[in-house]
C-alpha cells in the first residue's frame, strides 16, 4: 500500500487552494506599530465614511479639517527628518572646521604671550578711542620689565606690535612666557588699554550644534570662536 507523508499532503492542499484563488494565511504575528501612517489614516477615513449616520453625514468642512490636520502632521514629521539630517551635516562640518584650526596662530584677548621659536612675541592693542600716544610694556612672569615700546598716536581700533625677544641692551631674554600691558594717552590723561596677543591653538573642542566652538590657545587658555580677532596662516 502506498503511503502519503505529511509534506506531500500539505503541498497538495496548497496547490488546490491556489487553484481556487484562496490565499494561504500567514502564520507570522503582525508587528505592532508605534505610529500611524498615511495608509492607516485612509483606512480610518474610509471606515468613518462607511459607518456614518446617513441622516447626519459628516460635513465637507469636517472632512477637510481632518485632512488638513493629517497633512500638517505629515509635514511636521518630514520637517523633523530634514532638520535632523541638517543637524548631522552641521556636526560633521564643525568637526572638520575644528580640525583645520589646530596648529594655527590666532589673535585673542589676553596679556600673557608665549614666545615663538625665535623668542619673539606679537599682538595688538585694542583702542576704543583714538590716542595721542600708546605705550607697550613687556615683563617677565616674575614682574621684571624687559622692554618698553612707544607706538605713537593711533586711531581707534587694533594697533599691532611685535617684539624680537631682546631687552633694551639688545640681549636675548630667553623666556617662554611674558606679560604685556599697555597704556594710552589722550591729551594729558593716561589710561590702561586692552591687550590682544597671538598664540597657537593646541586643542579644538567639538561642541554640539547649539554651543559655540571653543579652543585652547597657548598663553590665553580657553577661548571662544567669537573672541578670535585674527588668524595667521
Amino acid at each position: 500500500m502506498a503511503t502519503v507523508n505529511q509534506t506531500d499532503s500539505q503541498q497538495t492542499l496548497d496547490s488546490l487552494l491556489s487553484k481556487l484563488g484562496v490565499k494561504k494565511q500567514s502564520t507570522d504575528a503582525p508587528k505592532a506599530k508605534s505610529s500611524l501612517g498615511q495608509e492607516d489614516f485612509l483606512k480610518l477615513m474610509t471606515a468613518q465614511l462607511s459607518n456614518q449616520d446617513p441622516f447626519a453625514p459628516q460635513s465637507n468642512d469636517q472632512m477637510i479639517a481632518q485632512m488638513a490636520q493629517f497633512s500638517t502632521v505629515t509635514g511636521i514629521q518630514q520637517l523633523n527628518t530634514t532638520v535632523s539630517g541638517v543637524a548631522t551635516e552641521i556636526s560633521q562640518n564643525r568637526i572638520a572646521t575644528a580640525a583645520t584650526f589646530v596648529g594655527r596662530t590666532v589673535l585673542v584677548p589676553g596679556n600673557t604671550a608665549l614666545a615663538d621659536e625665535a623668542g619673539a612675541i606679537s599682538g595688538a592693542i585694542d583702542l576704543e578711542k583714538s590716542a595721542t600716544g600708546v605705550t607697550v610694556n613687556i615683563s617677565t612672569e616674575q614682574g621684571a620689565l624687559v622692554k618698553t615700546m612707544e607706538l605713537g598716536p593711533n586711531a581707534a581700533g587694533l594697533v599691532g606690535f611685535s617684539w624680537d625677544g631682546k631687552d633694551e641692551k639688545g640681549a636675548t631674554v630667553g623666556k617662554q612666557r611674558y606679560v604685556v600691558t599697555a597704556t594710552m594717552k589722550q591729551g594729558g590723561t593716561s589710561s590702561a588699554a586692552a591687550v590682544d596677543v597671538y598664540g597657537p591653538i593646541t586643542e579644538a573642542k567639538v561642541a554640539s550644534s547649539l554651543d559655540e566652538m571653543t579652543f585652547t590657545v597657548g598663553g590665553a587658555g580657553t577661548v571662544k570662536f567669537g573672541d578670535i580677532k585674527s588668524i595667521k596662516y
